[in-house]
């Protein structure tokens, strides 16, 4: 028992390590180093699935306490440390705790909370905060894109003096009109992509404790795409700055759509051999690779290739064979 209690928290304080470092990398490092903060998440959630919700606590603390040790090391500001909480410690501890919630339906089977069920909910808390900010902002006589504006170009000019006046001029009023949107977007991507990514690691490592789900299964409450046509509505018929909240709002919605898409597509691909070979071939994968017959679970002919398949071996009735089920 104490041997178990000590693996699972020198995990967490492991989980929390690295987490702190991929985050804090292009804050030391430059905007070169900016692709390992997408991975943040990830040791974060894997810890939370699996150990528990109270390791996802820990490994978050731990990832505070260490952003606030490097931001002193590199005399930074305290931004570092509000975005770490609530781009990615408070939220994935929001995660695991519906991520672990699970009920028997009527016919006996263990239904779990569906990972995209949850992202949506975090979009909806997100989006509410917006919303309310965007409200007070309407009510003190200020217009949104002019805020939006005032925020984005002294952080640009920061973060590339090289560029000169007029050039970050353009770039801001390029991303004026989509940044909040975009900015949600792209959080709720790097949350999708730490879920999927610590399901797939603790998959692979016996220790999820949950079924992992099928890309085919993913579904979004229904609020999510009413809230789509609401927005869209906004951006059709209310003034400038409902519309530009309407399409910002319209923009961090399409993220868990796309992603039923994805899930779509990824059905009809795999239950339509003809159209996965074309499709590998199209990403030229079929012909140049040697493990792309692998990958697309066909042979040349179009069977299925039986060493992609997930299934177990049989014993065929055939003396001497083999089956795939």
């Amino acid at each position: 028992m104490m041997q178990g209690t000590t693996r699972h928290l020198l995990l967490t304080l492991a989980a929390g390590a690295a987490a702190a470092l991929l985050f804090a990398a292009p804050f030391a490092l430059g905007l070169g180093a900016v692709a390992p903060m997408t991975l943040t998440g990830i040791p974060l959630m894997a810890a939370g699935l699996g150990i528990g919700v109270l390791a996802a606590i820990g490994a978050g603390l731990t990832g505070l306490v260490l952003i606030f040790g490097l931001a002193v090391l590199f005399a930074l500001s305290s931004e570092p440390i509000v975005l770490f909480a609530g781009l990615f410690a408070i939220p994935v501890v929001f995660a695991v705790q519906q991520l672990q919630r699970s009920r028997t339906s009527s016919l006996g089977y263990i239904e779990w909370h569906p990972p995209l069920n949850v992202m949506s909910w975090l979009l909806a808390g997100a989006l509410l905060v917006m919303i309310v900010f965007a409200v007070m902002v309407i009510r003190g006589n200020t217009d949104l894109p002019f805020l939006t504006r005032s925020f984005l170009q002294p952080v640009l000019t920061g973060l590339f003096p090289e560029l000169g006046f007029h050039r970050t001029r353009s770039l801001v009023d390029t991303m004026t009109p989509v940044f909040p949107g975009a900015a949600l977007a792209a959080w709720m991507l790097m949350l999708s992509a730490a879920t999927a990514g610590a399901l797939a690691l603790l998959r692979f490592w016996g220790a999820l404790q949950r079924p992992a789900p099928r890309m085919e299964e993913l579904q979004v409450p229904l609020w999510i795409p009413l809230a789509f046509g609401l927005a869209v509505a906004f951006v059709l018929l209310g003034d400038f700055n409902l519309a530009y909240l309407g399409q910002n709002a319209a923009i961090a919605l399409l993220v868990p759509m796309f992603l039923v898409g994805a899930g779509t597509f990824h059905a009809i691909a795999r239950q339509t051999p003809i159209f996965l070979r074309s499709y590998c071939r199209f990403l030229r994968l079929y012909d140049r690779l040697p493990s792309a017959h692998r990958a697309c679970r066909i042979d040349r002919c179009g069977r299925p290739n039986p060493r992609s398949s997930p299934a177990v071996r049989t014993r065929s009735d055939r003396p001497g064979g083999v089956t795939w089920k």
